[in-house]
């Protein structure tokens, strides 16, 4: 009896101690020193765009969004005004297109399987949208060109890199190709966004981050001043933008704060919803 009370009793402690360890890397992992978006009345000459990797830090093989959390990430993004959201992680086309509905009637979601059973997509409240697919590093990328509301031509590319566990020389070679295909677009305004599983260090731009370096050659970095964004205490989300003079609204940009979970799934949210608002009056 005894025995059996000093086992009941350790499997206690090594209980409380797993739920004391898992509270302490929770409370670790949700702390950010970033810079928190407040809604702001979006101005006439002032262009927003978020960026949002929706799927779930989990141990489980599918960790996209689940059809039941399309009606709280729609009420996430209806409030931040922007006129296009990137949305990473997706379980299917359905669930972008559910999402834009819930957006707005005159809303349209733009898509494509990345290569590991996720969805990108590109939604806007934007008209003509013409898109093109390239492929690099194995995963698939979406440039949509649209006209926006002054009938300017803007180029957005979603991007979602390869996580560097599956080798970084697949992760870079997506970024760069993301780049080159920047380059190569004529538009006055184009904006690169998305989960680029790239923790890019802008201290390091002379000795050591030559592919930070060779991306601020061709773009600016929109996202710098925001802070880090993900679980890890890095800066993975980005948002770069051309032409480089284009000015990033800091006021207005920042990165949203969740409540930690949307949905009864084993895991939560590892990236929170980054903003970045643009002034484009004079391009």
């Amino acid at each position: 009896m005894n025995m059996m009370r000093k086992l009941l009793r350790g499997k206690r402690v090594l209980l409380l101690a797993v739920l004391f360890f898992c509270s302490a890397v929770s409370g670790w992992a949700w702390w950010r020193p970033a810079q928190r978006f407040e809604v702001s009345e979006l101005a006439l000459d002032e262009l927003r765009l978020v960026t949002w990797n929706v799927g779930y830090f989990a141990p489980v093989k599918n960790k996209n969004a689940k059809d039941l959390d399309m009606e709280r990430i729609a009420s996430v993004l209806q409030p931040l005004q922007a006129q296009v959201v990137v949305l990473q992680e997706l379980n299917s086309v359905q669930q972008a297109e559910e999402i834009a509905r819930k957006l707005g009637s005159n809303w349209c979601a733009k898509t494509v399987e990345t290569g590991h059973d996720q969805i990108l997509a590109v939604l806007s409240r934007w008209s003509g949208a013409e898109v093109e697919t390239r492929m690099a590093g194995g995963r698939s990328m979406i440039g949509v060109c649209f006209q926006g509301e002054d009938d300017r031509d803007i180029f957005i590319l979603g991007v979602h890199s390869p996580h560097p566990a599956r080798g970084m020389d697949v992760t870079v070679d997506n970024i760069k190709a993301a780049v080159s295909w920047m380059s190569e677009r004529n538009e006055a305004v184009r904006i690169m966004a998305g989960d680029l599983n790239y923790n890019f260090d802008p201290d390091l731009t002379v000795e050591g981050d030559v592919l930070y370096r060779e991306v601020m050659s061709v773009l600016s970095d929109g996202t710098i001043s925001i802070g880090e964004t993900y679980y890890a205490h890095t800066r993975i989300d980005h948002v770069f933008h051309h032409p480089q003079a284009m000015k990033v609204m800091e006021q207005s940009s920042g990165m949203v704060d969740l409540a930690p979970r949307f949905a009864k799934v084993p895991g939560w949210r590892d990236h929170r919803p980054v903003v970045t608002t643009y002034d484009v009056r004079e391009l």
